[in-house]
């Protein structure tokens, strides 16, 4: 691995950040899935609704992670370049 790539690779809290952003189609879909189990068949729907369930915990799980990480980085005085501190 050469200094370049070291340098355009993001942080591990950038990519924690990019993750979370990510699994929000996932969460979506659970949501729908969790609407639509009210009135549809189980069989047509996207997910069943224990998985559904199971997304949503986990995107929150994950909102937290990230959360947690960047509040270590600020006690750490370790801000990620695309971060700012309060006023």
């Amino acid at each position: 691995m050469s200094n370049r790539d070291v340098v355009n690779r993001p942080s591990p809290m950038r990519l924690l950040e990019m993750l979370s952003d990510r699994f929000g189609a996932f969460e979506a879909l659970a949501e729908s899935s969790i609407q639509l189990a009210r009135y549809g068949k189980a069989d047509e729907l996207a997910m069943d609704v224990r998985v559904a369930e199971a997304v949503l915990e986990f995107g929150q799980d994950l909102r937290g992670a990230s959360a947690d990480a960047l509040e270590w980085a600020r006690t750490e005085g370790i801000l990620p370049r695309f971060q700012a501190l309060p006023p």
